[in-house]
């Protein structure tokens, strides 16, 4: 009976947390048309809570598998949710690690795409008989 209660543990890990992250992504780089602002903040609000779910489930199911499995002294199911647990930690830290890595420079920078616009310093006259201001 323990065997079957820890391994419904482990699917609903397998199965639950993927789901959510694939839904909180999609959500997440989908624009969707929202009539107002405070639309727009649930929306957002929502996607944040179902990936917070997703990032706090998939380690919290693993640890709460590896404590059950001591407390029934059962070495099979404690091996597999401690693999589960020590891949899901190296996959965290490889996560920091590069998104650390993909930011730029904080202070000073500034994306070409936001420069100011050249100032103009010389009128070109546009053809349709509009001149230059002032001359």
């Amino acid at each position: 009976m323990r065997r079957v209660g820890l391994g419904a543990l482990l699917l609903a890990w397998l199965y639950t947390v993927p789901f959510l992250l694939v839904v909180g992504l999609i959500r997440r780089t989908s624009s969707p048309y929202l009539a107002t602002h405070a639309d727009a903040q649930a929306f957002g609000g929502t996607t944040d809570t179902i990936l917070t779910t997703a990032l706090v489930l998939n380690l919290a199911l693993p640890a709460a598998g590896v404590l059950l499995a001591l407390l029934a002294h059962d070495g099979y199911w404690t091996r597999h949710f401690a693999w589960a647990l020590a891949a899901m930690m190296l996959i965290y830290v490889a996560v920091a690690i590069v998104g650390s890595a993909a930011t730029g420079p904080l202070i000073g920078w500034t994306p070409e795409d936001q420069e100011p616009a050249p100032s103009i310093t010389r009128c070109i006259p546009i053809s349709g008989g509009r001149g230059c201001p002032g001359g």
